[in-house]
């Protein structure tokens, strides 16, 4: 029989944070993760560079390109927001997992690969048909979290769309204010090396997502981009946060909903939220200031989005009044503090 004081399922950024945050420190546990390998995940990828990325120790050789400015533009007027130093980056989130893994395992991190979880019980999970025992359970296991459903927690779902072209030089990370294809979301343009995403987001209730996709194919064909639809794809943002800890089972990343609604920022939020859980596990007198940082930006972010969802004649006229405003060097810096 296979029993453990913890197990973690799902072995992205959220579950192996909480993975080397254990192994640190010596405790019992195993993570589970479904696939085999690390495959590229569905993510635009877009990183700011600041404090948070010293703190999570991120190696610059992940970073595949590095931005001193970014382009905000609505339909009429635009700006470039700018700074001495890069401020904002693209990620490969291949690599990034690889990293993390590899650091969980020089801990001495318990990781199995190729371990579907089936099916969760009160105090085991079934993996091919054998259970393993818990006495905590960590769902790190993303937007479709079988642990989120196993406590029957709603969710409400966001959609992210993208598809990659060819970067030929020239390439500036751009954000896309456009109230009549995206309602209060925006477009984005995150240059790589080699390629460059271009994608938007919404809520599939607001706007289904046949209708963004042909929105998107619209919206490019005006600025010249032309929409590649085989390597066109899709995923799901759970920011619908309805609580991390359920007695001794626990929620981070995608699966507790900690995406920002308004940014689709995940990956930091998720490495903070393993964190925390993990020393919540380790000590439980544990102040999980991280979470409580992350709750706290998730309800400034939703304030701002439901100012921008009151209707779309708004929604323009902020978009507007938005730019503008960056023209000021004060609103400037806002703006770099809020990304990095």
């Amino acid at each position: 029989m296979e029993k453990y004081k913890t197990v973690i399922i799902g072995a992205g950024p959220a579950g192996l944070r909480c993975a080397k945050i254990l192994a640190e420190n010596n405790e019992d546990f195993i993570l589970l993760e479904r696939k085999s390998v690390f495959d590229r995940k569905i993510c635009t990828g877009m990183w700011g560079i600041s404090d948070k990325t010293a703190y999570m120790e991120i190696p610059d050789h992940l970073f595949d390109k590095k931005f001193k400015q970014v382009k905000i533009s609505t339909p009429h007027h635009n700006v470039i927001v700018k700074n001495e130093t890069p401020f904002v980056a693209t990620v490969n989130r291949k690599k990034l997992s690889e990293w993390m893994y590899n650091q969980a395992k020089e801990k001495g991190a318990n990781i199995r690969m190729n371990a579907p979880v089936s099916e969760i019980c009160k105090n085991y999970v079934v993996v091919k048909g054998k259970k393993i025992f818990f006495e905590n359970l960590v769902g790190a296991d993303g937007s479709a979290s079988i642990v989120r459903q196993s406590l029957n927690l709603d969710k409400h779902i966001g959609i992210g769309i993208q598809f990659w072209i060819e970067n030929k030089g020239g390439h500036d990370m751009e954000v896309h204010f456009d109230a009549d294809f995206f309602g209060p979301w925006y477009s984005w343009v995150a240059p790589y090396q080699k390629k460059v995403c271009i994608g938007t987001g919404a809520d599939p209730r607001v706007i289904p997502v046949p209708k963004l996709k042909e929105n998107l194919k619209k919206w490019c064909a005006q600025r010249g981009y032309k929409f590649n639809e085989k390597t066109f794809e899709g995923s799901p943002i759970n920011y619908d946060y309805k609580g991390y800890k359920f007695e001794n089972k626990y929620l981070i990343g995608d699966a507790a909903g900690f995406p920002s609604g308004l940014t689709g920022e995940g990956i930091f939020f998720g490495m903070c939220s393993g964190e925390d859980v993990a020393k919540l596990i380790i000590n439980p007198n544990h102040n999980p200031k991280l979470i409580k940082n992350i709750i706290k930006i998730k309800k400034e972010h939703e304030l701002i989005e439901k100012t921008f969802q009151l209707n779309k004649t708004l929604d323009k006229i902020e978009y507007e009044t938005l730019v503008k405003l960056l023209k000021l060097k004060f609103f400037d810096k806002m703006v770099i503090n809020l990304v990095a």
